[in-house]
């Protein structure tokens, strides 16, 4: 038996049912398919009538809708949502973090254990292994790229690659001009190594 298509256009409304609501997504739970009301909250897509439509917007709770099996090809429907609101904690914006914060802090850090009688699983001569290096900056983890790219700290990892570099290229000149000392020396004429 062939699945036949219905046409639903409606409207996303708050809780008084007069205000629309711009900018909802509707979309097909089984496809990821869907649609964005308009600024009057209108909207327009075609459904099986076995398909469920999530419709969500901004500041509301999520719906999902189940089109009723009806034989009609069009259906006009008024979505209503609901008001979701989030109390958030409070706030202070301040220059530098105050004395309490930072003595609560340092109460909270970590100390490291090296005595058997604080660590039971202490084994003499047995070290942990050191961390794992953060992963390197590449298009596949975009915010390790963008901070290095645009932080101070970054600026300076680079700075400090680029003496590396430098560094490791002198020491690499020097230990072949010693190679080639080393070598020229039991010549007569010293032309020999280049």
């Amino acid at each position: 038996m062939a699945q036949r298509n219905i046409r639903i256009s409606g409207t996303v409304l708050q809780l008084d049912k007069s205000t629309p609501v711009p900018g909802a997504t509707i979309m097909k739970v089984q496809s990821n398919m869907g649609v964005v009301s308009d600024a009057d909250g209108k909207f327009l897509i075609d459904v099986n009538q076995t398909d469920t439509l999530m419709i969500r917007a901004l500041g509301f709770k999520p719906l999902l809708y189940l089109p009723k099996a009806l034989p009609v090809s069009e259906l006009r429907v008024n979505i209503v949502l609901q008001e979701d609101s989030v109390m958030l904690g409070e706030v202070v914006v301040t220059s530098r973090p105050s004395k309490e914060m930072i003595d609560r802090a340092l109460r909270n850090m970590k100390r490291e254990t090296n005595s058997q009688a604080e660590n039971p699983n202490y084994l003499p001569g047995f070290e942990p292994p050191p961390p794992q290096p953060a992963p390197a900056p590449t298009i596949l983890n975009p915010i390790n790229l963008m901070y290095d790219m645009f932080s101070s700290e970054g600026k300076q990892k680079r700075q400090l690659q680029e003496v590396k570099a430098k560094e490791e290229a002198l020491q690499e000149a020097e230990r072949r001009r010693k190679q080639r000392e080393e070598y020229n020396k039991y010549f007569k004429d010293n032309t020999g190594y280049q």
